[in-house]
């Protein structure tokens, strides 16, 4: 029973890791949407206007369980020992990983009861608290259904949190990228006061370390984090060039405040379940996610620009790694590194190919729901949507970026995501075995 259960998290894994191995037909459809021109802003006035910190200053603070008092008294003091003050009555958006539906013990998402004690800590400032995310693979319930069984939704409730699938909300189409341009985000970064990152660490396959530079990529709804990996796929550098379009999003999104659980971190495999969970025993929180993430490298044995969006945010100038300042003492706890993706030629690429076609969810308009209200066509960004055959509305392809938003903007539930029979047998088999 053991080696199957292995055999079909394997399988599972593999599967996953062709999302990011596979040449995206339709990764034209960045620039039709660019040309498209900008949408409005249907949410509101924004509120914040993100500028990145440079603060040097990393906290970190022992913290061996999830025991949500232990875990609350240790961000308490590493917001103590970085210098930050926490806001009254402020609008407050959190940002966990919450990469697939799965449980707290999987250690592949930010684990609940770090979310509860940030939750608890700005609850006492009586700040308005929003949980977002978006997570990477589409199953049943969305990342709705992710923040159920990642466990966030029931230790949060008490707090009052709202929980926010970023596919439900407006987009916000950003120009300022210097390699990923232009590229879509959820606007409620720009709607809340505050954005709060809160990574797992982990490694990863592609960015060989994750943790606050690229959690922030989740602010990309649905899959439109896929398409914008196909437009760099051919490049013989990719997994070294992918840290440039991780900074990017980062320095849209730029949080005001970092903290990385890395009480149990996910070791020798990721970012998936097939990865193993590692005692870690920490709470690394700063208010730069540059130097939180440098910290982290360092702890887990790996050279800090050996990580490819490490060594992009050090070339911008977002952090030193000589100029870090560690408050508290930095554990050495190392982790596995894992090979560099092989590049996929011939047969292989073929099938990686197929597979990513599988894959992909796309939206579809069912026209004998629809009733022609036209709010898909109004709130859609990159402008996919538009006035079709008798009136009905009509999804381009080419332009549209997989980002899942109009089947949660439809009011009448005309729009839904079909996926390829592989994307069903993976669901199939996640709900099955519970991986």
């Amino acid at each position: 029973m053991g080696s199957r259960r292995s055999f079909i998290r394997n399988l599972f894994a593999l599967t996953l890791l062709f999302v990011f191995g596979k040449k995206f037909r339709f990764s034209w459809a960045i620039d039709s949407a660019a040309a498209s021109g900008f949408r409005p802003n249907l949410s509101g006035t924004a509120k914040r206007h993100p500028t990145q910190t440079y603060d040097s200053l990393v906290s970190v603070e022992r913290c061996v369980s999830y025991n949500e008092d232990e875990v609350y008294f240790a961000i308490r003091r590493s917001l103590d020992a970085i210098g930050y003050k926490v806001p009254s009555g402020e609008s407050v958006l959190l940002k966990p990983n919450i990469l697939a539906q799965n449980k707290p013990q999987q250690c592949t998402t930010t684990h609940p009861a770090v979310i509860a004690a940030v939750c608890r800590i700005f609850a006492e400032n009586k700040c308005q608290l929003t949980i977002g995310e978006s997570s990477a693979f589409y199953q049943g319930g969305g990342t709705e259904e992710g923040f159920v069984t990642s466990g966030i939704a029931a230790a949060t409730e008490k707090y009052g949190a709202k929980l926010m699938a970023f596919e439900s909300t407006n987009l916000r189409k950003i120009t300022s990228g210097k390699t990923l341009n232009p590229f879509y985000i959820t606007d409620a970064v720009f709607t809340h006061d505050i954005v709060v990152d809160l990574p797992k660490l982990k490694l990863h396959r592609l960015a060989r370390y994750t943790g606050a530079l690229k959690n922030t990529y989740g602010c990309i709804p649905g899959g439109a984090k896929q398409l914008y990996h196909k437009l760099y796929q051919a490049r013989d550098d990719y997994q070294n060039f992918w840290g440039k379009p991780i900074v990017d999003v980062y320095q849209a999104v730029s949080p005001d405040l970092v903290i990385i659980d890395g009480v149990i971190g996910l070791d020798k495999d990721g970012p998936a379940a097939n990865g193993e969970p590692r005692e870690t025993g920490v709470i690394l929180t700063s208010r730069n996610g540059a130097a939180v993430d440098i910290a982290a490298c360092q702890m887990i044995g790996f050279e800090p620009l050996w990580v490819p969006a490490v060594a992009e945010a050090v070339s911008r100038k977002m952090a030193d790694p000589a100029s870090v300042k560690i408050i508290g003492e930095l554990p050495s706890v190392p982790y596995t590194k894992l090979p560099d993706l092989e590049k996929k030629t011939g047969l292989t690429k073929k099938v990686d190919d197929y597979m990513f076609d599988q894959l992909i969810v796309m939206p579809v308009i069912d026209l004998s729901v629809c009733n022609k209200c036209n709010e898909c066509i109004q709130r859609c960004a990159p402008g996919a949507i538009s006035v079709g055959k008798n009136g009905f509305p009509s999804i381009d392809d080419r332009v549209c970026i997989r980002c899942y938003c109009c089947e949660k903007y439809c009011p009448h539930s005309a729009i839904t995501l079909q996926g390829g029979t592989v994307n069903h047998l993976i669901r199939a088999v996640r709900m099955i075995t519970g991986i």
